[in-house]
């Protein structure tokens, strides 16, 4: 629970109004789940709270109590009301005037007595509403974060109606938000019979919650008990803290106020209150409270009614989900604790030497002079060693990643240092000083990413950084932002010199200390604060922040003050935004490609700009499991390039935990291996088992890069995550939405195994039918979902291919530029086949053909592409292809978008199935993921059967745009590899297949020997078509066979 204390500066003014509300409370106004203000002294005991009017929280009905819980606390459960005074119409919607008519906990600071509250109807699947001050201007985000709110124009009315209804209740103000034209279900957000507060620096807002429903969201923390959030009422805290993401439950680098809630029949629904203070999220069995520190409420009730219509909506507001460059999605490998150049060298060549395939090589601090950012080691990491080992890389084309930390080392002399004083480019304290902290170089400042001076000054060091040597992307770490001190003015230890370390006590491990050595919060310091000052620095109701520290603690005290007035209290959370904002629009000049940027730190809307890791986990079988539910839930709130430390961050890994790591760890959207200083090396290579499982898994993933791009492109397009929880896909099945150890990367089921020892596991497989591409088995489970022993030995994991779908593939390579030069292969994964009423019974038509066995050669082909897999968007979300029946020629403009909809992908039912899928293809070179016609491969296949003879007959359609003037190879911006096999997945009792292609008004009969019948797997393989994709055509392969008239 939340533990509040007050600073000795207020804490007489609030005396009396303490005195007063304890006096006259009662067992009704105590509740455990509620915000608990503390109320005696340490240690007091139940007797003594209780005679003084206090509530006492330990007993059978408390939540778990966590560190930092106030025992004994003020009533809370009083009424807080306000009346709806005057309403008017406005171009938006409505606005009116809030006044407070009962007030409540006086102990948390003064009633605001007059609120504005506005309605804004722009848009017609989100209600936006904003309550603020009426007379006195509120701290709100800053809008520049978010480009599309930017964008969008407040008061500009949609010409869609809106889906929603929005009610309200003028005295006492409540209001209500439900879906238009759907009496069925209840309201998506009520504060019906719930609290309004609304103080300066404490405001409560409440809805009613669905009692059935699985809640989601709210990140970022380590839940130990799953991605669903729990309703203990006990109080989730949001506040940017570094604290080691091996510890569950508690708040981390990141926050992430938004919710989605998923209803038993599949509706789903979010919530998003766009605030940036430190605040909680409580939720008890049919209640979900947020209790903020300060701003204002700006509430965002996003419609759905799908879970991917709601994070359509939600980063409609927030920002869509950078496209990352193809090299990113790549096998990744980190350490902190490589000594010198040649030891990155010997990495990379041992990986080669492995047959591992690696993408991109990091390095940590190691590389710094002093850890000074921007500079070089002159010894170990010299500045033509660096040089020479980044051109090899660039030649075999690989990439390079150096970390760089926000703080810098207060040393005159030093560049970055000089230049940031100079263009005044550093966070100021309470006494108009550049905030000093302490970080692994020493003191230090923080750049100000909120002023154009901080955004100019670190683009110039970004800038001098890659001429010394050219990086490819960048690591932002410690951007909470990290610090070893905790105190809003800080200085120097007496005599020490700023440009000397020697008065740092050194660690064996870090060269330094992560100890704080600066002088903190004297009395002296203290009494320099303002009284409000001192509520910045321990405000009237505190949060659970790190199990009840400060507001400040290890980080920029909350008094420090921007270049533009801003408060550290206000927009802490933002500062690892900001930092990836202004590095993101840095590289754009300074690479001049889609940059590439991994942040710890996070906020809504950082998705659009960088990549996530889960922060310091540890080489553990719980954490191994606990990095699943991390990396799913970030997905859900628009970050969806995201992974963990694959085997773990800190203490030594084990061979059997780096081998089932790794094995999950490679379906990461990110995927990367990296530990800590100290630690035993984990690369891969160094176990004959880990490096088989690599091999395996990560070769599977370059196999399976197609279909990992084209689920990028769609989480650009609309938002969607690309590792998806069961339920994303599957929101009607209630079993899924417990389910946080499997997940659907694209349209590929993910089942690894999680605990020591175990060679088997239980896998669900929602309805569908779902074809391994290891070995070619099928689960059919078009009668429903049902759960399947798999067996996993070490280096196996459990990758099943959805039906409906079509994957594309591409051959695996040691780096993802030779993957994207190699020939495509379609995978059509076909639905149960159910033949028509008439031929039920018949399990092959009378007219027989040889059964085509497969040839060694092709057989060892298909043992080769069927270990891979490849892209589509999920079915569920696809739409079949209009005017793909009769003839095929070149579509002009834009024709494939404009298509007539049809009926959806993965159809199913008597004498017919569909599959459908995409492919996405740039050249990964320009800036903007701006989409050419070019770039988006559609593919829809079809089978049906003959009313007359029983026979089935098939094709597949892929169709490529072409905008107007769209220039390139043969017309096309996008230069595209061959389609050279298609595989068609269930299939069964096929005999004497006959396919011809169309393409160009041209008919062709694809030999018999391309040809191969594997009727044991029910598949058919057709090889060798060199097919050229070209712009503003469409191709079709068709196929015929006798036989196919039994079930598959």
């Amino acid at each position: 629970m939340a533990h509040v204390r007050t600073s000795a500066a207020v804490s007489a003014l609030l005396l009396t109004a303490w005195a007063l509300a304890a006096s006259v409370s009662t067992a009704a106004d105590c509740s455990v789940s509620g915000p608990k203000k503390e109320c005696g002294h340490a240690g007091i005991g139940r007797e003594i709270c209780q005679t003084n009017g206090c509530c006492w929280s330990p007993g059978a009905a408390a939540p778990d109590v966590q560190g930092g819980e106030a025992q004994c606390f003020q009533p809370n459960t009083q009424p807080s009301e306000y009346e709806l005074v005057t309403t008017k119409d406005t171009d938006a919607g409505w606005e009116g005037v809030l006044r407070n008519l009962t007030s409540t906990q006086p102990e948390l600071g003064s009633d605001i007595t007059s609120l504005i509250i506005q309605a804004d109807k722009s848009l017609p699947s989100i209600a936006h509403i904003s309550i603020t001050d009426l007379h006195d201007t509120r701290w709100r985000v800053p809008g520049s974060l978010f480009p599309s709110v930017e964008a969008r124009a407040p008061g500009v009315q949609s010409h869609e109606a809106a889906g929603y209804d929005l009610k309200y209740n003028s005295t006492p103000f409540s209001f209500s938000v439900a879906r238009a034209n759907d009496a069925r279900s209840s309201a998506l957000f009520s504060t019906s019979k719930q609290r309004l507060i609304f103080k300066d620096l404490y405001f409560e807002l409440s809805t009613s919650i669905n009692t059935n429903s699985s809640l989601f969201g709210a990140q970022e923390r380590t839940a130990s008990k799953g991605l669903t959030l729990q309703r203990a009422g006990r109080p989730l805290a949001m506040w940017n803290h570094d604290t080691l993401s091996a510890n569950a439950d508690t708040n981390l680098y990141g926050s992430h106020p938004f919710v989605l809630e998923v209803r038993p029949d599949g509706s789903s629904h979010g919530v998003l209150l766009l605030n940036s203070n430190a605040m909680e999220v409580a939720i008890s069995n049919d209640t979900l409270s947020w209790r903020v520190t300060g701003g204002m409420i700006d509430l965002y009730v996003l419609m759905g009614p799908t879970p991917s219509a709601v994070l359509e909506q939600l980063t409609n507001i927030i920002g869509r989900p950078a496209l990352p460059p193809l090299w990113s999605l790549g096998f990744h490998q980190c350490k902190w604790g490589y000594n010198n150049v040649e030891e990155l060298g010997e990495v990379v060549a041992k990986y080669k030497a492995a047959d591992i395939p690696l993408e991109v090589m990091w390095t940590d601090i190691d590389y710094m002079d002093g850890y000074r950012d921007f500079s070089l080691d002159p010894n170990s990491f010299s500045k033509g060693k660096m040089q020479a080992f980044v051109k090899e890389l660039h030649a075999s084309k690989q990439y390079w990643v150096p970390i760089v930390d926000p703080g810098i080392k207060v040393d005159p002399g030093y560049p970055a240092y000089d230049q940031g004083l100079a263009a005044h480019a550093f966070i100021t304290d309470a006494t108009g000083q550049p905030f000093l902290g302490q970080v692994w170089p020493g003191a230090t400042h923080f750049p100000d990413f909120l002023s154009k001076e901080g955004v100019k000054y670190w683009e110039q060091q970004l800038q001098a950084f890659h001429e010394l040597v050219p990086y490819d992307g960048l690591w932002i770490d410690m951007d909470e932002a990290s610090n070893f001190c905790t105190g809003d003015i800080c200085h120097m230890p007496q005599g020490a010199q700023p440009n000397a370390s020697a008065w740092l006590r050194s660690s064996a491990q870090t060269g330094t200390s992560n100890d704080c050595q600066l002088v903190c919060d004297t009395d002296a310091d203290l009494a320099k604060l303002t009284p409000q000052q001192q509520l910045y620095r321990d405000p009237p109701y505190r949060i659970n922040n790190a199990d009840g520290q400060l507001l400040g603690h290890h980080t920029i005290g909350t008094t420090a003050t921007h270049a533009d007035g801003s408060l550290e209290y206000n927009a802490h959370n933002l500062y690892g935004l900001s930092e990836a904002v202004a590095t993101y629009t840095a590289l754009q000049k300074i690479i001049g490609k889609r940059p590439f940027i991994l942040t710890r730190s996070s906020f809504l809307g950082t998705g659009a700009v960088a990549a996530h890791w889960t922060g310091d986990n540890a080489a553990t079988w719980a954490d191994l499991r606990w990095s699943i539910s991390s990396t799913l839930g970030m997905g859900l709130v628009g970050l969806p390039f995201v992974g963990a430390d694959i085997c773990g961050f800190s203490g030594d890994t084990t061979e059997e935990l780096c081998g089932r790591w790794i094995s999950a760890g490679a379906f990461y959207p990110f995927s990367r291996n990296h530990n800590t200083l100290g630690a035993a090396p984990q690369e891969l290579y160094l176990w004959d088992s880990v490096a088989d499982a690599g091999r395996r898994a990560i070769k599977m993933r370059y196999q399976l890069l197609p279909h990992l791009y084209t689920a990028f492109h769609h989480a650009n397009e609309h938002g969607s995550p690309v590792a998806k929880p069961l339920w994303f896909a599957f929101p009607h099945d209630p079993v899924t939405h417990a389910i946080d150890d499997q997940w659907l990367l694209g349209d590929v089921l993910i089942s690894p195994v999680l605990h020591q020892g175990e060679t088997k596991r239980e896998a669900y497989f929602p309805k569908g039918k779902w074809y391994n591409l290891n070995d070619n088995t099928t689960v059919d489970t078009h009668d429903g979902g049902k759960t399947v022993t798999l067996n996993l030995p070490m280096g196996h994991v459990g990758v099943h291919m959805m039906a409906g779908s079509i994957l594309p593939m591409q051959q695996p390579a040691s780096v993802t530029a030779d993957v994207r030069a190699s020939p495509l292969t379609l995978v059509v994964a076909l639905p149960h086949m159910e033949p028509q009423r008439q031929f039920a019974n018949t399990t092959e038509l009378s007219q027989k053909a040889e059964a085509g066995k497969p040839t060694p050669a092709i057989d060892q082909q298909q043992n080769q592409s069927d270990s891979s897999g490849g892209i589509a968007v999920h079915s569920t979300s696809r739409k079949i292809m209009a005017g793909m029946q009769t003839e095929l020629s070149a579509i002009p403009g834009m024709q494939t978008q404009a298509a007539a909809e049809a009926r959806q992908c993965g159809i199913s039912e008597p004498g017919r199935v569909t599959a459908c899928g995409q492919v996405f293809v740039d050249n990964d070179e320009r800036l903007e993921a701006t989409e050419y016609a070019s770039s988006l491969l559609e593919l829809h296949a079809e089978i049906l059967q003959d009313t007359a003879t029983g026979q089935w007959e098939g094709k597949l359609v892929s169709s490529l745009g072409k905008r107007t003037g769209e220039q390139g190879t043969e017309g096309c911006a996008v230069h595209w590899p061959e389609v050279d096999t298609i595989v068609l997945k269930g299939l069964t009792n096929a005999h004497n297949v006959q396919v011809q292609f169309d393409h160009g008004g041209m008919q062709y009969a694809v030999p018999h020997e391309q040809v191969t019948v594997n009727q044991q797997q029910n598949q058919v393989i057709i090889s060798g078509l060199q097919h050229q994709v070209q712009c503003g055509q469409s191709a079709l392969w068709s196929w015929s066979s006798t036989g196919w008239a039994g079930q598959a």
